[in-house]
């Protein structure tokens, strides 16, 4: 019957049949799409919504976004379920007194959890995971596992030591929990009066001219004739948001408003910055401090340099190149260069590629802390435009809730895991309910996990809009959509 149609199409017109109405494609449409989200939602995934900020910043709860008039940064600031908040402080420049200033009102993240994930392996170190709460398994919590089972887990001067050793992160992992302390592409308005970096070309008393200058929130260096060899540094200079004065980096969180401010000194940084190298650009050099140790990498960028070499206390340590840096950055005109010393590792890595073997070390040095000028920047000589410079500062896990002592778990002793047991901590530790405070056991078992969450995929404005006579208090907002890591 078709042949005979199509051959008859040469000889006579043929009228064609009337359309699929419109309103039966949407109506289809809607169907397939609904049975799709069923079975998605019934085999794959689950939606979730964050209600508190105890993951912040990774995930957040009722929030306002606010943007600092000073440096004009967006940041956010919890909302409580009676509606409250803190007193906002900017985290980038510090600015005080924005209680009056607008406010976006934004809803809690709403997640993607990948369901039955964890019915075919146990979730990792570092993972973010969902899970009915002990204590009443008929909520559910969000939490980052730290602890497996079979392990001792302690919680010691920030840090997550396991089996008497310090838990480390891969350079990924490190990027996933890292928490933004200064971004210099918001520049302070008041900047000249609290600069954030100073240039010094070799030391304080030898008076020489520096060839670093700053063009808005980029940094340029260009030659100076002089001869020396003395390294011309670019030195940043913290400035404390909650204490409106230099000082070294705290573990204070602008998401829980001014109030609670941070009390204890962190000793694991990351800096990130985008270097545009010039020709004649020989080497660069990168010092990072943790608390007393201080680190000094110098970086070849001419296949003509010396190899590359990493100072701790001024003592060279043996490295394990994975490549030398200037067959790696051959042709390269821009590239992001990350150095982190976090849980008593050393990581530097050029466009995500680690130039060496991470440095692990037991023993900090002994002393009196970090000070308020964290990292620097330096070259000998030559041009370099550093077109980002970014400081973050790695999860501080505390012994106490809201700044109030309490006996938590694995804090003065090791807690043991049984085989099914894990340990989990919320991002947001100075407010975070979690197993270092639940009164019963800390542990979750492996039978209440419900998935791993991965989308943030409807975050969402509190916008009162009328739609047909009906309110309606949020929408989506594009922006914060977000993979989970």
């Amino acid at each position: 019957m078709t042949m005979t149609l199509a051959n008859e199409v040469k000889t006579e017109p043929v009228i064609p049949e009337p359309p699929t109405g419109f309103v039966r494609q949407v109506v289809e449409f809607l169907v397939v799409m609904s049975l799709g989200i069923l079975l998605f939602r019934t085999f794959a995934a689950e939606a979730y919504i964050v209600p508190t900020g105890s993951m912040a910043p990774t995930l957040l709860g009722m929030h306002e976004e606010l943007v600092c008039p000073n440096c004009e940064i967006r940041f956010n600031l919890g909302v409580d379920e009676g509606g409250r908040s803190g007193r906002p402080i900017c985290p980038n420049c510090g600015q005080n007194g924005l209680e009056n200033y607008p406010a976006l009102e934004c809803s809690g993240d709403r997640l993607l959890v990948q369901k039955f994930l964890y019915d075919f392996r146990q979730p990792r170190r570092w993972e973010v995971a969902v899970f009915h709460f002990p204590g009443d398994p008929s909520q559910a919590y969000v939490k980052r596992v730290v602890g497996l089972p079979g392990e001792r887990v302690q919680i010691m001067h920030g840090d997550v030591v396991v089996d008497g050793h310090i838990a480390r992160k891969t350079l990924d992992e490190q990027r996933a929990m890292r928490i933004l302390v200064y971004d210099n592409q918001y520049v302070p308005r008041d900047v000249a009066r609290f600069p954030r970096f100073t240039f010094r070309r070799g030391r304080p008393r030898d008076g020489l001219t520096s060839g670093w200058r700053a063009e808005g929130p980029t940094f340029v260096h260009d030659p100076v004739d002089q001869p020396t060899n003395a390294v011309d540094w670019l030195e940043y200079r913290h400035w404390e948001p909650d204490r409106g004065r230099y000082a070294p980096v705290y573990d204070f969180s602008s998401y829980n408003g001014g109030e609670l401010r941070g009390e204890n000194r962190v000793t694991d940084l990351m800096v990130e910055t985008r270097i545009k190298p010039g020709a004649d650009l020989h080497s660069l050099d990168f010092r990072i401090n943790s608390g007393s140790d201080r680190f000094l990498i110098t970086i070849p960028l001419k296949e003509s340099e010396p190899p590359m070499v990493v100072r701790r206390n001024g003592i060279p340590l043996p490295l394990k190149p994975f490549r030398a840096p200037a067959q790696a950055l051959r042709n390269r005109t821009s590239m992001l260069l990350e150095a982190s010393v976090m849980d008593q590792r050393l990581m530097v890595a050029i466009d995500g590629m680690l130039l060496f073997d991470p440095l692990d070390y037991e023993t900090p040095m002994p002393g009196p802390g970090p000070d308020e000028t964290p990292f620097a920047i330096g070259v000998r000589d030559g041009t370099i435009t550093l077109e980002t410079v970014r400081l973050f500062r790695d999860v501080y896990y505390t012994s106490d809730l809201a700044n109030t002592p309490r006996r938590p778990f694995a804090v003065d002793h090791p807690y043991p895991l049984g085989a099914d047991e894990f340990f989990v901590l919320g991002d947001n530790s100075p407010v975070s309910n979690d197993s270092r405070f639940w009164p019963d056991s800390p542990v979750v078992r492996a039978e209440l996990l419900l998935g791993k969450p991965f989308l943030v995929h409807l975050p969402g404005q509190v916008v009162p809009l009328e739609v047909f006579g009906r309110s309606v208090y949020w929408v989506p907002d594009p922006r914060k959509i977000r993979y989970i890591r």
